[in-house]
């Protein structure tokens, strides 16, 4: 890491016009990126002190997995496994009085919701290892000349092989334009919840909590559950109210067809592996919720 931002230190000239006693203080590789987001109306001194962290870094590796990452080799079949079913039935009784309460509220029965949040996150045991803020700002520089040729280079050499410079720049294009949107999310929701941005880790896409929200789906999207006035993804409450609340926001009815069902969970994660395993499971649970 050291040695890349020695490399991309002059990639970002654009100093911040009439604030330079802060940009002096953030490093010549976000400089650009920072001019960007205070252009859009964040607050500059917020945004100085958060990257003037030491803990400030990029995550290049993990953006190179993700360019070759395919749900085709996702092994789904284990959530369909008779020690996943069980850990589900147990959710499910752990969190009876929260979920019998999202029924009632949003019409979205509790095994679907725990369906989702199983495959999400094992129930909640595993919610990512990356550092969600690093990540992003990744992503959202990874067009940057020398930060994309470090991303290629960390390919692995196999998966090269099947992909022209071209597909990789367009898929980082793509990526980029995303992953701004959900950085200044992260950025809003973080300050306006008092939270430490470095604290939160996630999935190698940004993902985030146990529902494995992206930042930009928490405002729009995410459900007080437990009524204490924030929302909190990395609590159970707030987490399965949110699921429910993101499915009812699509139109989810317990009488809709297969089909229509399935579409809807595709909204989640769009991906007919996910959406299958997401219904199989939930269909498993049935019989262990009244």
């Amino acid at each position: 890491m050291k040695r890349l931002l020695v490399c991309i230190c002059l990639l970002l000239t654009h100093l911040l016009p009439a604030h330079s006693v802060h940009a002096a203080t953030i490093h010549p590789t976000f400089q650009g990126l920072v001019h960007r987001l205070y252009k859009d109306g964040m607050d500059l001194e917020y945004l100085t002190s958060v990257f003037s962290r030491p803990e400030l870094g990029l995550l290049p590796e993990i953006v190179a997995k993700g360019l070759v990452r395919r749900e085709a080799r996702l092994n789904y079949a284990q959530f369909l496994e008779d020690y996943a079913v069980k850990k589900a039935i147990s959710y499910l009784e752990a969190h009876k009085s929260i979920l019998m309460e999202v029924e009632g509220r949003f019409g979205v029965s509790a095994p679907v919701v725990v369906a989702i949040l199983c495959v999400e996150t094992a129930c909640g045991t595993y919610i990512g290892r990356y550092t969600t803020f690093n990540l992003l700002i990744t992503q959202a520089l990874s067009i940057e000349p020398d930060i994309y040729r470090e991303i290629y280079r960390l390919i692995p050499t196999e998966e090269k092989r099947g992909l022209t410079q071209q597909t990789v720049k367009k898929r980082l294009k793509r990526k980029s334009r995303k992953a701004y949107h959900e950085l200044k999310a992260l950025l809003n929701y973080t300050r306006d919840h008092g939270i430490d941005p470095f604290s939160i880790q996630g999935s190698a896409e940004g993902a985030i909590g146990i529902p494995q929200f992206l930042p930009s789906n928490i405002t729009v999207y995410g459900y007080d559950g437990d009524g204490n006035g924030t929302i909190d993804l990395f609590q159970h409450r707030d987490a399965i109210a949110s699921v429910a609340s993101f499915l009812k926001a699509f139109r989810w009815r317990e009488d809709n067809s297969y089909k229509k069902k399935k579409q809807i969970i595709r909204r989640y994660n769009p991906s007919d592996y996910y959406a299958d395993t997401v219904l199989a499971l939930a269909d498993k649970l049935k019989d262990s919720w009244p």
